[in-house]
């Protein structure tokens, strides 16, 4: 059959040719080192039919490499400054350290030496008074002295006009000092007297000293004229009258000095708080009590 002819010529088949020796014009033969090496035959393709050709609609896309810039440092004067080297490691530009400059020593100043040595001396202060007191509490074992009612009388105790009080007590104050080495001056003592908690009598009393182990005992006179007073306040003094118990309070406010050895002395403020329970007037006495100091 005829075979029509193929006018694509991609797909004409290739003709080998002989290689070709270069002739020298002068005729001489060159040295095998200097002779060209005669160039490697292609592998010849073969040509295939349309029918067992691959899709020429599907390509295989090979990766071009992407030519990666290269910065060369450009190059200054010799005597300028080096610019820094970019090595990079694993993606991340890297530069030389710069040098450590060691500053100079400094002289402390006259006022910073001044102020530290104050400082020394103030803790030296310190630690030391702190160890005295130490010490001298070791030493004494200072106790708060103690303000207590001995006994009392209700001499009177009558309402005027129904509601205003008019009323007659006795105290007997007892202050005591429980320490064993220390004394103790009650320079300032003020005692309240209160009933249901309205105040109805107030005396100063003297100052005076304790010994150690010792105590002090002073007649503190209560007088109260015309207190008004409410109506419960009057219904429960008639009821405790009648029953023969009437409760009161005594509060007192003491300025006190302890001694420690005639060397080291030391105020305080204590308070004293009393609720007691007297008998009925005109002879009425004491019947119970709860006293207690605090500072």
């Amino acid at each position: 059959m005829f075979q029509p002819r193929e006018t694509n010529p991609h797909f004409q088949p290739r003709i080998q040719r002989p290689a070709q020796t270069d002739d020298h014009t002068d005729g001489s033969i060159l040295p095998t080192r200097f002779r060209p090496s005669p160039p490697s035959p292609s592998p010849t393709v073969p040509i295939l039919p349309r029918s067992q050709r691959p899709d020429s609609h599907l390509s295989i896309l090979s990766p071009v490499p992407v030519p990666v810039p290269v910065s060369v440092p450009a190059r200054g004067p010799p005597h300028s400054r080096p610019s820094p080297v970019s090595h990079q490691r694993f993606g991340v530009p890297q530069y030389p350290s710069p040098s450590l400059h060691v500053p100079p020593q400094r002289r402390t100043k006259r006022l910073t030496w001044l102020v530290a040595i104050c400082c020394v001396f103030f803790w030296i202060i310190v630690i030391l008074g702190g160890l005295i007191l130490l010490i001298v509490y070791l030493a004494y074992r200072p106790h708060y002295p103690k303000f207590d009612i001995a006994s009392a009388s209700l001499n009177a105790a009558y309402l005027d006009l129904g509601y205003l009080l008019n009323g007659d007590m006795t105290l007997l104050a007892n202050f005591t000092n429980p320490n064993k080495k220390v004394n103790v001056e009650f320079r300032y003592m003020v005692i309240n007297l209160y009933f249901e908690g309205t105040l109805i009598a107030a005396r100063y009393v003297e100052p005076l000293s304790v010994s150690p182990r010792g105590y002090k005992l002073r007649d503190v006179h209560m007088v109260s004229s015309q207190i008004p007073f409410s109506r419960r306040h009057v219904a429960q003094l008639n009821e405790q009258i009648q029953i023969g118990r009437i409760m009161f309070e005594a509060k007192s406010f003491l300025r006190t000095t302890s001694n420690l050895g005639g060397f080291f002395r030391y105020s305080y403020w204590l308070y004293g708080h009393c609720k007691f329970v007297v008998s009925g007037p005109p002879s009425g006495i004491l019947v119970d009590k709860k006293c207690e100091t605090k500072r």
